[in-house]
């Protein structure tokens, strides 16, 4: 094994206790990881959980169980999942079939994917299901896996690390330097080769991983922080005496302050989520806190002995009827200011005394008594956030406040803000939540269009002509039979998402608040059925070893590489 997956696998081993140590009280608690869409080059397209429309991929949109990426010709795609990566060559298909603290699960139903994971937890799964088997690896390491255009193969290289490859009542174990190539369910047509030369796909992924593994700023934070390395090229690190290590942004413009470039998007099972314009963005809006010092913005991580939590957003909401006329808005009107160290973050979701704890203290240093005292009323819904000191508040220029319809419909914020005096800093009800209700446009993020361009309204008569904008060119999106084409499942993923139409008049009844896993469950019905195209072989005993009791085939062309996939012309 390479010596960084070795040190990064006996480091995961010592911080298996403060990970895995605490079991969940509540399984309603929402995950703590989720990937991050992290960088990407030419067309790649994104859909939703339980949405059918493609719209364009937004670069730091947190990705979560259900979502699905498509890479057009000559495009790739990157992923961050804590301590790992998944990067996409062009012409992929790709699902996250299910995503939390313990489990990554995802589907390749066509195309290309690069796997690298750092730091392996213990009972942690990565499991990438394909048409033809189920591949879980057992170790730290790096792997490719290959799927035909057709879905009539997998091929599987293992450069480092080891996993098993399953299927019909078989389990084929794959080791460092092997590249298997195979043609059945049943893992016995199967073709063994050399290691194959790299092509431009390796080489952008080697690149990426040693960017991930020579980050100046894995000395401050810790590798379960996703997008570190994004802040080595746009900032500084300084040492401040009572918060410790303090990264200040290099490349902002004048007046800028936290979560004012980007916008917001609605993702559930969180709800309103913070998806930040700038490339180092991710990071200092899901973990840590931000402090005002030397006259500028500074972020402070948590713990970096302590794998972090994801946050939807790090920040107070301020608003309120009276607020939104007192700042002369014209309509109704949000703000919020980013949370300061020692301060508690509550989340506008219900959770799990654990999970208010962990979201608390591996983001910043903080007194449990204080936490255990906020909790106490969060659990009871009589929490008055109004009454209590924020730092950042009257922070000349913290606070970023736009209108509803801006929110709402995931708009750039940077352009739409509403100025703030500080007398309306000092007015208006401080809350966990933005009190309003999500529609299409909130969930697809960005404000992209949909895919297909709306037919124009016909002028009426006497009516003046008005020049009319070409329509659009529908984004790229995968065959519908790719996407829905079967595949080998060791383990039975979650239930699909339920579409947004059927849960928009729930979320409409408790603007701002999302739907608990019970309401969720609730809305599925036999007349509304979202089954998924699987074949389940985790309980299928007794599997046959096929590496150790059937022959390889001879190589059907030697001189073809295994990890060129025939493109289609």
């Amino acid at each position: 094994m390479h010596t960084s997956y070795r040190l990064a696998f006996i480091s995961g081993l010592l911080l298996a206790v403060s990970a895995f140590g605490a079991a969940r009280a509540d399984q309603d608690d929402p995950p703590e990881r989720v990937a991050r869409l992290s960088q990407y080059d030419g067309d790649v397209s994104y859909s939703p959980a339980g949405e059918d429309d493609w719209v364009d991929a937004a670069l730091n949109r947190p990705l979560v169980r259900g979502d699905r990426l498509w890479t057009e010709r000559n495009a790739r795609a990157e992923l961050q999942v804590g301590s790992a990566a998944i990067r996409l060559d062009e012409e992929t298909s790709f699902e996250i079939l299910d995503l939390d603290d313990r489990i990554a699960q995802v589907q390749v139903t066509q195309g290309t994917i690069n796997l690298t994971v750092r730091r392996l937890y213990p009972d942690q799964v990565y499991e990438v299901d394909t048409p033809t088997l189920a591949f879980n690896i057992n170790r730290p390491g790096r792997y490719r896996i290959d799927v035909a255009p057709d879905g009539s193969d997998t091929s599987i290289v293992v450069w480092e690390g080891a996993g098993e490859a399953a299927g019909n009542h078989a389990t084929f174990p794959l080791r460092a330097g092997d590249a298997i190539r195979f043609h059945d369910t049943g893992l016995r047509d199967y073709e063994e080769f050399d290691l194959p030369r790299l092509d431009d796909f390796d080489r952008y992924c080697l690149d990426r991983d040693q960017r991930l593994a020579r980050s100046p700023s894995l000395y401050y934070v810790g590798d379960d922080v996703v997008g570190y390395s994004d802040l080595d090229d746009y900032g500084t690190w300084s040492m401040e005496v009572s918060f410790g290590w303090i990264w200040f942004p290099s490349r902002v413009a004048t007046g800028w302050a936290p979560y004012r470039d980007g916008h917001w998007a609605w993702i559930e099972p969180w709800g309103w989520t913070w998806v930040d314009n700038a490339r180092w963005g991710f990071a200092p809006s899901h973990y840590g806190r931000w402090l005002w010092t030397r006259h500028r913005w500074g972020w402070v991580p948590g713990p970096r002995h302590v794998r972090a939590v994801f946050c939807p957003a790090l920040v107070a909401f301020i608003g309120g009827q009276d607020w939104s006329v007192a700042i002369r808005s014209g309509g109704p009107t949000v703000g919020w200011f980013p949370l300061a160290p020692r301060e508690v973050f509550v989340p506008s979701y219900r959770a799990s005394r654990n999970y208010f704890n962990r979201v608390n203290n591996t983001n910043t240093v903080i007194d449990d008594t204080t936490i255990h005292d906020v909790y106490d009323h969060y659990s009871r819904g009589d929490i008055k956030l109004n009454e209590r000191k924020y730092a950042n508040r009257l922070i000349a220029g913290a606070i970023t406040a736009v209108p509803s319809r801006t929110f709402v419909n995931a708009q750039p914020v940077r352009q739409s803000t509403v100025r703030v005096d500080r007398r309306g800093s000092k007015t208006g009800q401080i809350s966990d939540v933005a009190p309003f209700a999500p529609n299409a446009r909130s969930v697809a993020g960005g404000g992209v269009a949909p895919k297909r361009e709306l037919t124009p309204p016909k002028p009426e008569v006497g009516a003046p002509r008005r020049e009319v904008a070409p329509p659009k060119m529908e984004v790229a999106a995968p065959k519908r039979e790719v996407v829905e084409r079967a595949i080998v499942v060791r383990r039975e993923p979650p239930p699909r998402t339920v579409p947004f139409v059927v849960r928009e008049p729930q979320l409409q009844r408790n603007p701002g608040r999302a739907l608990e896993p019970k309401q969720t469950e609730a809305l599925r019905t036999p007349e509304r059925p979202q089954p998924r195209n699987v074949r389940a072989i985790g309980a299928q005993p007794p599997s046959v070893n096929t590496r150790a009791t059937a022959p390889a085939r001879s190589p059907s062309a030697p001189e073809r590489k295994p990890l060129e996939r025939d493109r289609r012309k």
